[in-house]
């Protein structure tokens, strides 16, 4: 008998990439088991990029690996905040994150479209708060270098994550494994594109706290217009 609601992630006891990283292979494990299946492909992709990050973090990649144990620590928290929030039906969900569970709602719905509309949610929303809190206490803007060597790793790992899933629409899938110049390269670039324009969001909203509610209504309206997208794919 599936378990229809996985235990509350307990996002006080994460200070390190380990804990992350370790938390978001359980939640996959609870993912898979509930009814909650459109948060699966994108906390998989998280655990894949983040797994990435955590090694690069031991190899020296980072010039600030104290201060990227910090962002990934605090900018994992908005995701298995919103995760908390779907489970207990919380009124305090973010409605870009509550998007996908209207794509759920949607049947046969391309899966890659859920990965996007996580990405959309944690990016375009979150990504900029997280970013002016963060920064606010470093004091210092020197750090966008380590945060730019993090899109190398997730785009590196986009091969790696749409391995991991077929799709159900045929002609999709078609492209998934013969294009992928068509299918993988333009969804990569957009999230991609999402997270400078993060960083643009988080200068504005370093200097005007209103700027909050145009940087959500941005992440709505784009998530908006991929479910349409979602539903003609159907």
């Amino acid at each position: 008998m599936a378990v229809h609601k996985p235990a509350f992630i307990h996002e006080t006891h994460l200070d390190t990439i380990k804990d992350v990283v370790n938390e978001l292979q359980r939640l996959d494990k609870l993912l898979a088991d509930t009814d909650l299946h459109q948060y699966q492909l994108f906390n998989g992709a998280y655990f894949m990029i983040t797994s990435a990050v955590q090694r690069s973090v031991t190899e020296d990649y980072f010039k600030n690996p104290k201060f990227i144990e910090k962002f990934i620590v605090t900018f994992a928290s908005y995701y298995f905040t919103a995760i908390n929030d779907t489970v207990s039906d919380s009124s305090e969900l973010s409605v870009p994150w509550s998007k996908l569970n209207d794509y759920a709602k949607q049947k046969s719905a391309p899966k890659f479209v859920s990965l996007l509309l996580g990405a959309n949610a944690h990016i375009n929303n979150d990504l900029p708060q997280v970013l002016k809190t963060l920064m606010e206490k470093e004091n210092t803007e020197d750090l966008l270098s380590d945060i730019v060597k993090i899109d190398k790793l997730l785009m590196e790992s986009g091969k790696q994550i749409i391995g991991t899933f077929d799709e159900t629409n045929k002609i999709v899938d078609l492209l998934k494994r013969h294009f992928q110049f068509m299918y993988y390269r333009p969804a990569m670039y957009t999230i991609r594109y999402w997270r400078i324009i993060a960083w643009k969001n988080y200068r504005k909203l370093k200097k005007e706290q209103t700027a909050m509610q145009k940087i959500t209504r941005r992440s709505i309206k784009i998530a908006n217009r991929w479910l349409v997208v979602s539903k003609a794919l159907s």
